[in-house]
């Protein structure tokens, strides 16, 4: 996780990044018509962790256009790095999304919401020295 803070406009490019990605794909139609519920939202995070980072890899594989360390200017292979860890996002939104444990909640809704929800947070693009030394 980043301790970095993002530009607001850097994170209205990513805004932008994720709205069009999230109106183009067909990767959140599998969980159509998948629900959950009666457990803690802090279960289901952890339950789900495995695809909810599968899902951060899919959606930001193209490092946003960047091919250089968004702190260095190296040019090299990227992190994806969170300014909000990935779990903690996914149980912010299910705390949204799904207040009431004894209510289901979709899936798909769950992922799109989720990966808008980076919108707010920032995800940068860092080599492996800068995300280390920037946590």
């Amino acid at each position: 996780m980043a301790s970095k803070i993002m530009s607001a406009e850097r994170l209205e490019e990513q805004a932008n990044y994720i709205d069009q990605y999230i109106s183009k794909s067909k990767m959140f139609n599998k969980y159509e018509n998948i629900t959950i519920n009666g457990i803690s939202n802090s279960q289901i995070v952890r339950a789900i962790n495995g695809e909810l980072k599968n899902i951060h890899n899919s959606v930001f594989k193209s490092c946003l256009g960047r091919n250089k360390c968004e702190e260095c200017n190296k040019t090299c292979s990227l992190d994806r790095a969170h300014t909000v860890g990935r779990l903690q996002i996914a149980e912010n939104v299910l705390n949204k999304i799904h207040p009431d444990l004894t209510k289901p909640f979709n899936l798909k809704e769950f992922y799109i919401a989720y990966v808008a929800e980076h919108k707010l947070y920032g995800v940068w693009m860092l080599c492996k020295e800068c995300h280390i030394k920037l946590g």
